[in-house]
């Protein structure tokens, strides 16, 4: 017997809807998409200058940075950055009679006068580091100070986390340049995440770095350099990153080994990007970066983070 299936079919109900006259609702306002800002990239020629200092001797590292300067205007750089203390030298560091000697001047002085008519003859800025001592003072600082073409001496940066014979900076200033806002911070200033988050929402639009720090110690295996260096260029490589800005490192030269002066993208995936890197002991490292002059990294900090700001200075 075949077994069949049987369906009840309900009626189904309709219902009657009143016509709608769409012409007769009210117009709502339809939110045009935000336009998206095109970049406007602007070419910067930086150079780093790996030079090698005669330590103790002013003179002659003045004389070999202003012909330095010569060659990086040949290339037409057009921001140039010294290392740390390239008018001394910094081996000294740990000799507390060789400091006590060092020459010293204030800032400004005669040495910032040498490269503000080396700034005006080659219509570059620098950036040259240098032991200042101002005027009826005792105090010293590691200072790194700027010099344009038109505008003559520009300020100066005082090293913030520096070494104990040397008072501390406490300004954090940023400068204006025909190509670009600047923001400088020395050497071991790079381990301060706020210093460089502090330029970069006062408007900086790239980093420069004099450094001065070496490996040549006695009986140090090749495992501790590595672990050494790459701490450092770590935390240089974070600072760029988290800010999104390039960094321009200037190291000092060293007669034993090649030191590691770089010009580094801000790129935050993969390996970092290089735009150069040094690979001689005394080199003029020379690169074009961008910055997008519509980009407001300061403004959009503010926005995003205002809050937390707020909160670390509570803290």
């Amino acid at each position: 017997e075949a077994i069949g299936f049987t369906a009840e079919v309900s009626q189904v109900q309709t219902r009657s809807f009143a016509t709608v006259n769409f012409n007769r609702l009210p117009s709502t306002k339809v939110r045009p998409m935000p336009k998206q800002q095109t970049p406007q990239l602007a070419t910067v020629r930086v150079a780093a200058a790996q030079m090698i200092s005669r330590n103790g001797n002013t003179p002659a590292n003045i004389t070999k940075a202003l012909q330095w300067c010569d060659r990086a205007a040949a290339r037409n750089v057009q921001i140039l950055c010294f290392p740390e203390a390239a008018s001394t030298g910094f081996d000294w560091i740990k000799d507390k009679r060789r400091f006590a000697k060092l020459h010293c001047e204030p800032v400004p002085g005669p040495m910032v006068k040498h490269f503000e008519k080396k700034a005006a003859a080659t219509n570059m800025y620098i950036i040259m580091g240098m032991i200042e001592q101002p005027r009826h003072s005792s105090k010293r600082y590691n200072t790194a100070f700027l010099v344009g073409p038109t505008e003559g001496y520009m300020g100066k940066y005082r090293k913030i986390l520096a070494e104990r014979v040397f008072a501390p900076g406490r300004e954090v200033p940023v400068f204006e340049t025909a190509h670009g806002r600047l923001g400088i911070f020395i050497c071991a200033d790079k381990r301060s995440p706020e210093i460089a988050r502090l330029l970069t929402l006062r408007g900086a639009q790239m980093f420069f770095q004099p450094t001065n720090y070496s490996h040549s110690f006695k009986n140090t295996s090749s495992y501790e350099i590595r672990k050494k260096y790459q701490g450092k260029f770590s935390a240089q490589r974070s600072r760029a990153m988290e800010n999104g800005l390039p960094l321009i490192a200037a190291n000092a030269g060293r007669s034993e080994y090649v030191n590691n002066s770089f010009i580094i993208e801000p790129n935050s995936q993969g390996p970092p990007h290089f735009l150069a890197r040094a690979t001689r002991k005394e080199q003029l490292l020379v690169a074009d970066i961008e910055i997008d002059t519509h980009r407001d990294l300061a403004t959009a900090f503010k926005k995003r983070m205002g809050w937390l700001f707020k909160e670390i200075g509570r803290a």
